[in-house]
């Protein structure tokens, strides 16, 4: 079964709890420790908190080396990447942009988990998203990436991204257009 886009779901737990730990030793998501989801009823809580911060809008947390930022509250939708069962990776839509995201983070903000990545899957991640921000009304949204981070740049242009300039922080900053003609 190919991954789709789908809302994340209780049926994955046990494959994302496995993928959080490969990404805590990559040094990612150091914030939110699998202990903390590891009971059904501490994870439905958090598949419930990532379904309100669609509805109202929630704090953008990021993991920057092992310390954890939060940007102004922005409405935004997460979505899973799972092949059936199995949890492959993550996207952030948000719906608009504040100053931080212009800076860090765009509108987009994506990763696969560490022991899938190289098969294709960010690509096909982005272009989904890319539809399904669409149909949430945007029609170009904002990517931002590390200049060596030559796998997300790859990705981001395989899927249109044209990069006019640099953040003030240095992140190169793409923009995409959603609509089909991309």
């Amino acid at each position: 079964m190919p991954p789709e886009l789908v809302e994340p779901a209780a049926l994955h737990h046990a494959s994302f709890l496995a993928a959080l730990a490969e990404y805590h030793e990559d040094g990612i998501d150091t914030y939110l420790p699998v202990s903390h989801l590891a009971r059904p009823d501490d994870f439905g809580r958090y598949l419930a908190a990532l379904r309100r911060a669609g509805e109202e809008g929630a704090p953008v947390t990021r993991d920057l080396a092992g310390a954890e930022t939060v940007a102004s509250e922005v409405p935004q939708r997460v979505r899973w990447w799972p092949a059936g069962r199995h949890y492959v990776g993550r996207v952030r839509i948000a719906l608009g942009l504040n100053d931080e995201l212009r800076e860090y983070g765009g509108h987009i903000g994506f990763d696969i988990r560490p022991s899938e990545r190289g098969r294709g899957h960010a690509t096909a991640l982005l272009a989904a998203s890319l539809t399904a921000a669409e149909e949430w009304g945007l029609v170009e949204v904002l990517l931002t990436c590390a200049p060596d981070n030559h796998a997300s740049r790859r990705v981001i242009e395989r899927n249109g991204g044209v990069l006019p300039d640099v953040s003030p922080a240095g992140r190169l900053r793409y923009w995409c257009r959603t609509i089909a003609d991309r």
